[in-house]
């Protein structure tokens, strides 16, 4: 349909409808202009839409029915039912771009079936500490892992058909206060860290449309931010979709849309008003709001499933791969003695004890809930897979999560003590919805606590199976002999553990993030969740294993860390050269063999390490990955190509991302501890760069450079100031050491014989030499 012919059809209020939400969840709907309705949906591990009203936004009845949805109690009950997927979390722990994908594409299939076409999703925030009360939703620590996951996700929902939202731009880190909450974060940790995810997947996937998130940065409004919208997202990485706001994170209507906002959420006849008589008056030009509504108009022509066949979804075939996925992301943290895989065949006494064995928690709360079709239940699943039934004994242990329960507690004390192994359930769940909504510790729930204490004394073989939130300290880890943490993997969960404890599925999963041995270890514990509304990102650039790597701060299990039952060699690494001149790019070649008995999955990580940057740097930085799988005694040949970004970090001084030239070191490992191959390469950077020189430009960093040095002795000599002479290393000793900078030293030098002109000359020719 040609866009150009319908906006000179279009009034000025009709542009500026197309800009705001037309009813919860939809655009506008222009039949008299062929634009069609855009209906939304949220749900970042499945379909949540709303099983609300069509109609105008402003009767109570929708209103009613929307604020219900989002109770707790309601939710579900609002909720179109459909297949729950892992959540953010758990389909990280993958480490697997084609199994993200596959998930990104079914969920896809059940939006359209639903008349779906643009889902918000995936929520790719940076999982800076792990008692943020979204971090369930987010990927990683890394964005590498965040980026390229989310990426994949991002191609296999809009291959099929459906826009994708990623979302919440940015540092949305924390949620209490959330809509006046500040987060001050340096530059250089927003391009690394914070904005890099964001950046890997709109320059990799060109997602339809990037949303705003509802706190300020650095002093403005994620949403109202001219710097994050257009120079950043705009200009910087050359976005063309559309930029969306989170559901009431615009606080100034026009100042949105001024930097870069295209479309606004929830309805406002404000937004719509405002936009009018700005353009009217000439604040807003006509043209800017042409190019907003136009990019929603063509979202809408292209994602509305209006006149489009609505798929027959296999939901059978959904909640196989959901099963799948569970398996495949679950990571075995401990295994000690091998006690896992256990043996389905064997009549052992087995005590399965924890009340989530029978109602398993595998999905987070709020927008990102999903009305589940079919859920599997561990204790189920365990008991179809064992050849004697009657050898699994089962008790609760707890009903409340915050009380211990003597009667329950000693019947699943006693149960332990009778059987060969027991599996306890545990793990976190979330704080109820508010906007409180953090984590307030990171142990597994007190009556959880208190049966892994109890069950542990009494059986050497205790198994504890981890359904979380979020990552949890394990002050009783030296007391069981393993630990299978499943996270929110959706409701495939029952039959990938049952698979998984009992040997017919091996664990492949890789932790996302680091856990740490206290909650005090944590990065930013100090300042979370900050104070009068300031989150401080004191950590720059140092977030997870950059943190625990820099501060020599043992985790419990590191970044990248996961166990499998069988095993695998990394051997012969080359290079494809020694020396890398950039632009050019370098191929890393390396040969990987399961060595084991079992099939299983790997995931090959590897890391680059720079020791004489400038600036600091990370001990090494998580730079490419793969997933592979592979029978006993099969070999892959596993290949990654670098190119300049890999070895470069952000320097402010420039503005730019900067590769210093000198050797850099390539780790390769099956975590970011278990370093299997290392190799140095040299990389030249051509790139004259060189930091402005000021009047107040001290002399440590003007002799830096030989050039300068020689500029700055030659002009005072010309100037009659020194004498060749006087040019000693003495001289150059204790201009090195003087604590002032270059003007106020020359006043010093030769009182009342410089000028501010001689000064101005004097700066420009150091500049000058410093760009040669």
């Amino acid at each position: 349909m040609d866009i150009e012919r319908i906006m000179k059809q279009m009034t000025l209020r009709e542009k500026a409808e197309m800009c705001v939400d037309g009813s919860m969840l939809r655009t506008a709907e222009m039949p008299q202009h062929g634009i069609p309705k855009l209906i939304m949906t949220d749900g970042t591990s499945g379909v949540r839409l709303l099983d609300v009203p069509d109609e105008d936004p402003k009767t109570a009845l929708f209103i009613e029915r929307v604020s219900a949805s989002f109770d707790s109690e309601d939710a579900l009950a609002a909720t179109i039912p459909a297949t729950c997927f892992p959540a953010g979390s758990s389909i990280a722990c993958g480490w697997d771009a084609e199994l993200a994908a596959r998930v990104g594409s079914a969920i896809a299939e059940e939006c359209k079936s639903l008349d779906a076409g643009l889902l918000y999703g995936p929520a790719i925030n940076t999982r800076r500490t792990p008692l943020d009360g979204r971090g369930f939703e987010y990927f990683s620590e890394d964005p590498c892992l965040a980026g390229d996951l989310s990426a994949a996700f991002v191609n296999g929902l809009q291959a099929n058909g459906v826009a994708a939202s990623i979302k919440h731009f940015v540092c949305n880190d924390s949620n209490y206060l959330r809509t006046i909450s500040d987060s001050v974060v340096e530059e250089r940790a927003l391009r690394e860290i914070y904005l890099a995810a964001f950046e890997r997947v709109v320059k990799n996937s060109h997602p339809a449309t990037v949303m705003g998130s509802y706190n300020k940065i650095n002093g403005v409004q994620a949403c109202e931010n001219k710097w994050l919208l257009t120079d950043v997202l705009r200009n910087d990485w050359g976005y063309e979709g559309v930029i969306i706001s989170d559901c009431g994170a615009v606080k100034d209507h026009l100042a949105a849309f001024r930097a870069g906002l295209d479309f606004e959420m929830p309805y406002s006849k404000i937004a719509i008003d405002k936009l009018v008589a700005a353009v009217e008056s000439g604040e807003m030009t006509e043209a800017e709001l042409d190019a907003r509504s136009r990019r929603v108009i063509d979202l809408a022509l292209t994602y509305a499933r209006e006149g489009k066949e609505k798929p027959v979804v296999d939901f059978q075939a959904h909640h196989a791969l959901a099963r799948e996925a569970a398996e495949k992301c679950a990571v075995l943290l401990k295994n000690e003695d091998h006690i896992l895989p256990l043996d389905a065949k064997k009549t052992a006494k087995i005590a399965i004890l924890g009340d989530w064995a029978e109602h398993p928690v595998f999905q987070g709360t709020g927008c990102a809930i999903v009305n589940a079709r079919q859920i599997d239940i561990p204790l189920d699943e365990m008991r179809q897979i064992v050849s004697d039934p009657s050898a699994l004994r089962y008790e609760p242990g707890y009903l409340d999560l915050n009380h211990v329960d003597e009667t329950l507690l000693s019947r699943a004390t006693e149960a332990a003590r009778q059987a060969d192994v027991a599996i306890i359930f545990a793990g976190s769940i979330l704080p109820e919805e508010s906007d409180d909504y953090n984590r307030k510790h990171m142990n597994v729930e007190p009556a959880q606590e208190e049966l892994i204490r109890r069950v542990s004394a009494v059986n050497a073989n205790t198994v504890v199976v981890l359904m979380n939130c979020e990552s949890v300290v394990m002050p009783w880890i030296d007391h069981v002999k393993a630990v299978l943490d499943m996270w929110y993997c959706g409701e495939g969960c029952g039959n990938a553990v049952a698979k998984l404890l009992f040997g017919v599925a091996n664990p492949s999963g890789k932790l996302p993030v680091t856990i740490p041995v206290r909650q005090s270890d944590i990065p930013g514990y100090l300042h979370f969740p900050g104070e009068n509304h300031t989150l401080l990102y004191e950590e720059g650039v140092f977030v997870g294993y950059r943190y625990y790597e820099k501060k020599e701060l043992a985790p419990l299990f590191p970044f990248g860390h996961g166990l499998s039952y069988t095993s695998f060699a990394y051997r012969n690494l080359r290079l494809s050269t020694q020396e890398l001149i950039l632009p050019d790019q370098l191929t890393v070649r390396f040969t990987l063999t399961n060595t084991g008995n079992l099939r299983g999955g790997e995931v090959p990580q590897l890391y680059i390490a720079d020791g004489h940057a400038r600036l600091p740097r990370p001990a090494k930085e998580l730079k490419h990955f793969t997933k592979v799988y592979l029978d006993p005694g099969e070999s892959a040949e596993i290949s990654f190509t670098l190119d300049a970004r890999d070895f470069a970090y952000f320097d402010p001084a420039f503005s730019d991302w900067v590769v210093d030239s000198g050797s850099f070191e390539l780790i390769i490992g099956s975590s970011s501890q278990d370093v299997r191959l290392r190799a140095d390469v040299r990389v030249i950077d051509t790139t004259r760069r060189a930091l402005p020189i000021t009047s107040d430009s001290h002399y440590l960093e003007l002799f830096q450079n030989d050039r300068v040095k020689q500029a700055y002795f030659d002009t005072l000599i010309e100037w009659g100031f020194i004498t060749r002479e006087d040019v000693t290393p003495a001289l150059e000793k204790h201009l090195r050491i003087a604590f002032w900078g270059l003007k106020q030293h020359l006043d010093l030098l030769v009182p009342y014989r410089i000028s501010e002109e001689k000064i101005e000359v004097l700066v420009e020719r150091l500049n000058q030499a410093a760009r040669l």
